[in-house]
């Protein structure tokens, strides 16, 4: 019987909620990490039922602290953002990264990414400059799969793809009564959409259920084996980016923060926060708060 260690934790937690943000189960001890299959991280991962967890081994990038392998339900993933907000919290509260280190750089399946602790429990990452891959014309067809009425997504800026890591359909929607309406249909999701460079959507509006927040989301990922993503930290870096580029927030200025506020519609309420420091877009900056909820072990035979 193989004794596997992880943390729990709460990634891009509201601290106006005692219960939320999306939960990360972060397998630490990269020794005990050596003796388990992909396979048998991915048969882990199904088990926790979580979005993510994450599984921690010894870096073969020059300068990075750590190489982390993130799993879905349905399939490893190159990057995620809450996986990686999450994780670096776990090594710092199992002292892999030194309680005095203000800065780690973790290996992930895209190359580097750069984590910052802000403070005990806000850690910010810093996402690569945006593509903005293309657009999707067919209204028609996105609003089938979300579960609306084609008028209910808005024509204040296009459906469009646009990645840091991860692709999202961007899909802007008419009021937050829109957003909270719909429903995801994984089956038409994976297939009606199946051409495209991504089946991963994030709707959202600009109008909120906290007046302190910018932008009410929903991510919506059934390839990946979530039907709906609690806070999801990949699609932050994008939807700032596209909200940006086309100045879709009254009384902002570029640069200034964007509080995003998620989960709320299956019971998780989470908010990230996306600044875009420059006109270039060279990177993004995404921040959330972290809590630790439980540790324990798994037991693999």
């Amino acid at each position: 019987m193989r004794v596997i260690p992880y943390v729990q934790t709460s990634v891009f937690v509201d601290e106006n909620y005692l219960f939320g943000g999306n939960q990360l189960a972060t397998f630490w001890d990269a020794i005990s990490n050596k003796g388990i299959t992909s396979e048998e991280m991915q048969g882990i991962a199904i088990e926790m039922g979580f979005s993510e967890s994450t599984f921690i081994g010894s870096p073969t990038m020059r300068g990075c602290s750590s190489k982390v392998r993130i799993f879905t339900p349905g399939r490893e993933l190159p990057f995620a953002g809450h996986p990686t907000l999450g994780t670096a919290f776990v090594l710092k509260h199992r002292e892999i990264v030194k309680k005095s280190e203000l800065k780690t750089i973790l290996e992930l399946g895209i190359g580097p990414i750069t984590v910052e602790y802000l403070s005990e429990d806000e850690i910010r990452m810093t996402q690569p400059s945006p593509s903005f891959i293309g657009n999707v014309k067919d209204k028609e067809r996105i609003a089938e799969v979300i579960g609306v009425e084609p008028d209910e997504i808005s024509d204040a800026a296009p459906i469009q793809i646009v990645t840091t890591g991860v692709p999202f359909i961007i899909v802007p929607m008419r009021d937050i009564k829109a957003v909270q309406k719909a429903i995801p249909y994984p089956e038409l999701i994976t297939t009606n959409l199946k051409d495209l460079a991504t089946q991963e959507i994030i709707i959202f509006s600009t109008d909120t259920l906290n007046k302190q927040n910018d932008v009410h989301a929903r991510t919506f990922a059934p390839s990946a084996g979530v039907l709906e993503d609690a806070a999801t930290g990949s699609a932050a870096g994008p939807l700032a980016a596209y909200i940006e580029r086309y100045n879709l927030l009254k009384g902002h200025e570029f640069g200034d923060p964007i509080k995003i506020e998620q989960g709320f519609e299956i019971k998780r309420p989470s908010k990230l926060i996306a600044e875009i420091p420059h006109e270039s877009m060279s990177e993004i900056l995404v921040t959330g708060k972290v809590r630790l909820m439980a540790e324990g072990n798994f037991y693999l035979k």
